[in-house]
């Protein structure tokens, strides 16, 4: 079956490319943002916001597979507070989609058997330890540890999501040897702090330009040969340009007097390829445009029409990983394809 969801998802991606027409592929959707953790980037479970009932969400979840939409991610906030998740999991599932659940941890395995049907259980874990609890909190590490093992016992692949901040960006070695340890694979991103909206104290915590472009190099050079690292090389390559990473994203007319790594590269492909579904029904992007680049509204729009408002929106780039990563592939990157193919698809469709 993840043969199968690997081939569909990825003859979606290339046909979709090939007739250079906006074609759904992949959706980030938050039911909630609500949270049981208070992590210091985070803002989200401040932020005041409708959510939307099961029911829509399930309809929201149909209308996505109508589009042709391949993979939904299921992100928060803490999605295993939303009630009812396993109802969207099974929706997903059934409708022939992959599912994957973003995670602090904490709820996993009192929650196992709502999650059984996710493709892949995506657990955030910033370093091994304490470095992890100055971010995210008291005791979080133990309860990434207990919901790792948890999944595994249940058969749910894991991998991890770290997020490097001046608390962690030296810690990647540890982070990489708890990851040999337990047979996971991670993805590594730079912590994102223009927005105070989106993302609370994080200003106060962001690592140095220098370092980050240092760490992001050395990321370059590891990612080619620790294939525990999911996100290729490239993708590390390019954000390593960046110029201040207190800057979250750049638009258009942002681009023209920088590096010409970043001019030049592949042009954003969010809101075409795929987009972001907050909890209220407002559409955007992707991640980082939550609340500054809107479309339309699933439930006053429809699906199809609130995707369409994005398709010629302004930003251009991003250093964000995970994005970077599906610009790239998303501009059919043959380096990049052919990481994601022997790295990813094979085990987290």
């Amino acid at each position: 079956m993840r043969l199968i969801n690997s081939i569909h998802y990825a003859s979606r991606m290339l046909g979709s490319l090939i007739r250079r027409t906006p074609s759904l592929t992949l959706a980030f959707i938050y039911p909630s943002y609500r949270c049981n953790l208070r992590c210091t980037y985070c803002n989200l479970p401040n932020i005041a916001t409708d959510e939307l009932p099961t029911e829509q969400w399930l309809g929201v979840i149909d209308q996505l597979a109508s589009l042709g939409c391949r993979r939904i991610n299921i992100l928060g906030g803490e999605p295993l507070i939303y009630p009812n998740i396993s109802d969207l999991i099974v929706r997903v599932r059934k409708q022939g989609m992959s599912c994957i659940l973003g995670s602090n941890g904490l709820l996993v395995k009192k929650m196992i058997d709502q999650i059984r049907l996710v493709n892949t259980l995506v657990l955030s874990l910033d370093a091994v330890g304490p470095s992890n609890e100055q971010v995210r909190g008291d005791g979080v590490f133990e309860s990434v540890k207990e919901a790792i093992a948890a999944a595994k016992d249940a058969g749910i692949p894991v991998k991890l999501n770290a997020v490097l901040s001046e608390k962690t960006a030296q810690k990647i070695d540890e982070i990489l040897g708890f990851t040999d340890q337990h047979d996971l694979y991670i993805t590594v991103n730079v912590m994102r702090s223009e927005s105070p909206y989106l993302h609370r104290n994080a200003a106060h915590i962001k690592a140095e330009n220098a370092e980050i472009q240092r760490v992001l190099q050395r990321l370059t050079i590891l990612s080619q040969t620790k294939p525990r690292l999911l996100i290729s090389s490239p993708s590390y390559h390019y954000a390593s340009h960046w110029k201040d990473y207190s800057k979250d994203r750049l638009d258009a007319d942002e681009l023209s007097s920088l590096d010409s790594i970043l001019r030049n590269n592949p042009r954003c492909q969010a809101g075409r390829y795929y987009m972001t579904i907050s909890p209220d029904g407002i559409v955007y992007p992707c991640i980082i445009t939550m609340g500054s680049v809107p479309g339309g509204n699933v439930v006053t729009d429809g699906v199809a029409k609130a995707w369409q408002k994005l398709h010629n929106h302004s930003c251009a780039a991003c250093f964000s990983l995970c994005m970077v990563e599906l610009n790239h592939l998303f501009s059919l990157s043959p380096k990049v394809l052919l990481n994601f193919m022997i790295r990813h698809l094979r085990r987290f469709s």
